[in-house]
């Protein structure tokens, strides 16, 4: 974790400055691969959430010390394969590491079961996710009805990005 920085006025306001343009869906996409990389945590973000923002900057995200970005960034249409596999990689290596432990939310399977449904998945990954165990609905599961079940919940509660 990093420590935390106290800033000036002026420098909240340019924070929060950033915050808004990085919801904007029209920030056009250089500008958003800027606001990946920012220093403050609710930029980067409101970057991940954001529909408009290209895929290498969402690969960047995925790698993003901070879980809560992590897990908002699964729920971005936008992420494609390489973002889904980015992350499931490294859920796997934190499952390795923490064999004999506690695991992770949902025994380990929280963003492999979260892939495994989203739009952005290739059926390469979807198909060794499955093999894995990793999608825990009845047999008709149709891979893509559950991702959007669970992120309608957030679009009616009004996010936006």
């Amino acid at each position: 974790m990093t420590p935390r920085r106290l800033r000036s006025p002026a420098e909240r306001m340019l924070g929060y400055a950033r915050v808004k343009e990085a919801r904007d869906p029209l920030t056009p996409a250089d500008r958003l691969r800027e606001l990946a990389s920012d220093e403050i945590t609710p930029v980067r973000l409101y970057t991940a959430m954001n529909f408009s923002t290209p895929p290498d900057a969402l690969l960047r995200l995925s790698h993003d010390e901070d879980d809560h970005l992590r897990r908002c960034l699964l729920l971005n249409p936008a992420a494609d394969d390489a973002v889904l596999r980015s992350m499931v990689d490294r859920e796997r290596a934190e499952a390795v590491s923490m064999r004999g432990r506690a695991t992770s939310f949902l025994g380990g399977f929280y963003v492999r079961g979260l892939a495994v449904h989203h739009p952005g998945a290739s059926g390469a990954l979807r198909a060794e996710l499955l093999a894995e165990g990793a999608c825990g609905c009845p047999g008709t599961c149709d891979n893509r009805e559950l991702w959007q079940a669970r992120t309608a919940r957030v679009r009616t509660a009004g996010w936006r990005p």
